[in-house]
């Protein structure tokens, strides 16, 4: 049964990255680029999956993904269309950046633009984040499936169990374990919403957004705070 996100994960997880959008917007990293690391771990779990092999031994696998939020059914087109409308521009602007100067400075402009559709249409201020955000989901994209060389472990893993964990871990001391089930999704409002907002600010061209890109929707089913304080070593906080 899906459980909603507690807002001490929220406050951690989501409203911080409004404020890290913020900062990039400013150029603040700029002056201290390992701080950008440090806060990249919000986005960056290790997804954990697994199954079980034709010998009934157990195979375990983990990822380090990049996961983000996803808006309720009611507000997604609104969100598909205006970051539609970005991606459409970004091809415009690439087509017409004849030198390296320009590309640098169409890429500037593209990831700015992104960046301002995040912060009006997925990471809100709390009343407007209690509205649209769907905060018993969080998403990721399979991109592992065009590549020849790559071992493919999660796509296997998930055909035969959707069961998986998300860890975040943030040095030196904060910790969550999200448990829950994953539903692939290859096409749909789902699959279109989340592929744009990766888009938003990793451009790809066109000939490359037809790669197999399915989408995970991780359905949160318990939250664990397993950061080593009193509050915390794996005390259920949903």
């Amino acid at each position: 049964m899906a459980v909603q996100l507690p807002i001490k994960f929220l406050r951690w997880n989501y409203f911080s990255r409004r404020e890290v959008i913020k900062a990039l917007l400013k150029g603040e990293y700029e002056k201290d680029i390992n701080l950008f690391f440090l806060e990249s771990t919000r986005h960056n779990p290790a997804l954990c999956t697994a199954s079980v092999k034709p010998d009934g031994t157990i195979y375990v696998n983990a990822k380090i993904v990049g996961v983000g939020y996803v808006l309720k059914e009611a507000y997604l087109q609104e969100a598909i269309e205006a970051l539609t409308r970005h991606l459409e521009f970004g091809d415009k602007i690439f087509l017409e950046a004849a030198t390296e100067k320009e590309r640098k400075e169409a890429i500037k402009r593209y990831r700015r633009e992104g960046m301002l559709l995040l912060l009006r249409y997925i990471y809100l201020d709390y009343e407007e984040a209690m509205r649209r955000v769907d905060f018993t989901k969080l998403a990721t994209i399979e991109l592992a499936l065009d590549k020849p060389h790559s071992s493919k472990h999660t796509w296997s893993m998930l055909q035969k169990n959707k069961l998986a964990c998300l860890l975040f871990y943030r040095p030196p001391n904060t910790s969550f374990e999200l448990h829950g089930s994953i539903e692939i999704h290859k096409r749909g409002p789902h699959h279109r919403f989340v592929n744009l907002v990766h888009e938003s600010y990793h451009y790809s061209p066109p000939k490359r957004r037809d790669l197999n890109r399915p989408v995970y929707i991780f359905k949160v089913e318990e939250v664990y705070d397993n950061s080593p304080t009193m509050e915390g070593f794996g005390r259920r906080i949903a």
